[in-house]
């Protein structure tokens, strides 16, 4: 359950941020209201973010805007963050229906100080948004996380071709945190033949570790991971 928004939400030095939800969408907006009630005085519909009202006057001077990307673009909110950088500084965390990455870094590099997808929104997720800001922090979605995780890393068809069809199963498990013991159990193998297949990856790729692994993983790509570049 949903814990309820008594309020801004203040760090151990006393600093606080008051959340406020901005979009052009009536049918986000209803959305938002309906399933985050405590916030629904913090939720404006304008239809242009030049005509945002001013919302220090009208919420304090510590805010955290949530603004619809899909509803403005993200040309306009790059330049109303821009219009107010000077301080003191409203934070901005951009929601969409985007999880396309190569589009999503685009919209990380415009100045947002967030990013989360639209159904990914509920009050714990805004009140961490406030905690992780307040902690120099960087609020991301899970799911964007994940990606972004994955593309650096390199999926099961980026391995080195030199490796069997088994052992890249077994890499796949380790460099996404398994431990050789969860291994040999998802793959229904003992674990001395998840040892013999650690040992003869090693020797093929000429290696002494899983780190290695990775960064020899990279260099092979043919193309650089977007946020990369």
């Amino acid at each position: 359950m949903s814990q309820p928004l008594e309020g801004p939400s203040k760090s151990d030095s006393g600093r606080h941020l008051r959340p406020v939800i901005v979009t052009a969408d009536k049918l986000f907006h209803a959305s938002v209201i309906t399933t985050l009630p405590d916030l629904q005085e913090s939720c404006i519909l304008v239809p242009s973010l030049r005509q945002l009202p001013d919302m220090r006057e009208l919420f304090g001077d510590e805010l955290l805007l949530f603004v619809d990307i899909d509803a403005y673009g993200i040309a306009s909110l790059a330049r109303f963050i821009k219009r107010h950088a000077p301080p003191p500084e409203i934070r901005v965390i951009g929601l969409s229906d985007c999880s396309e990455l190569n589009l999503v870094i685009k919209y990380l590099k415009s100045g947002i100080h967030g990013y989360f997808l639209k159904q990914e929104m509920n009050t714990e997720l805004i009140m961490q948004s406030i905690m992780t800001l307040l902690s120099k922090g960087f609020p991301l979605s899970p799911g964007i996380t994940l990606q972004i995780i994955q593309t650096l890393i390199g999926q099961q068809d980026n391995y080195p071709a030199e490796l069997s069809s088994r052992e890249q199963q077994i890499l796949n498990r380790l460099v996404n945190g398994s431990s050789y013991k969860l291994v040999a159990d998802e793959l229904n193998i003992s674990l001395e033949t998840v040892r013999y297949h650690i040992k003869r990856m090693y020797k093929k790729l000429d290696v002494n570790s899983k780190g290695e692994i990775i960064a020899k993983m990279l260099r092979n790509r043919k193309s650089t991971p977007p946020f990369m570049g």
